[in-house]
């Protein structure tokens, strides 16, 4: 593969929507965790 060729792909509009999804999946990713641990800290103060 020839780095021009490599460049040529980098600037594709297909890598800004894999960025883009990426992006979107780790945010959301992280954003079930935060309301996953808020859950468990309200669980554990009623139980306790």
């Amino acid at each position: 593969m020839e780095l021009s060729t490599l460049f040529g792909w980098l600037s594709s509009a297909a890598v800004d929507d894999y960025l883009f999804w990426g992006i979107a999946s780790l945010s959301g990713i992280v954003g079930v965790v935060a309301i996953v641990n808020a859950l468990d800290l309200v669980y554990e103060a009623e139980v306790g």
